[in-house]
């Protein structure tokens, strides 16, 4: 009877377990983020895309050898995307992810359609994030073997940096 009890609460405990490493990390999680800084400035909601999502599972596993090497021409042709690694070791979640590409709205001088400050690469997470251009998205989160989070989303179509996102 011990052993049936042990094996009923083991099994509702990993019944509940993967959704809880799932929090902030699934699809409508990802959606909802960016599709409310989208709509604060008057841009069309994304749509989810498995495609995508498989792109960025893909490019993610590709990456989680050693995540300090990333580079440009290894992100797929035709995509817009946003990079996000966490080198700490507490939990960093999708949504933390999304979260830092918004805080760079404070570096984007929509006048100009250029980023405020030294680094003119400092806003470019957020403009692609609100791209009115890109229609679909797709993102994946995973560990890095060398330790640390890493966060892709995917746009398509990629938003164009030579006009304002909105």
């Amino acid at each position: 009877m011990a052993r049936l009890q042990m094996l009923l609460i083991l099994t509702s405990f990993l019944s509940i377990f993967p959704s809880c490493l799932l929090a902030q990390n699934s699809p409508q999680d990802y959606l909802e983020m960016h599709n409310a800084a989208r709509a604060a400035v008057g841009v069309k909601p994304l749509l989810w895309d498995s495609k995508l999502e498989s792109e960025a599972n893909m490019f993610v596993s590709k990456l989680s050898v050693n995540c300090m090497k990333v580079e440009e021409k290894m992100v797929p042709d035709g995509y817009g995307h946003n990079l996000a690694i966490n080198w700490k070791p507490e939990y960093f979640s999708g949504a933390d992810a999304v979260a830092s590409w918004l805080s760079q709205k404070r570096n984007y001088n929509f006048e100009s359609n250029s980023c405020i400050g030294d680094d003119p690469v400092s806003c470019l997470t957020y403009s692609q994030l609100v791209s009115k251009s890109a229609t679909y998205l797709g993102c994946a989160r995973g560990k890095c073997q060398t330790g640390g989070t890493i966060v892709v989303c995917f746009y398509y179509p990629p938003g164009k940096l030579s006009q304002p996102p909105y």
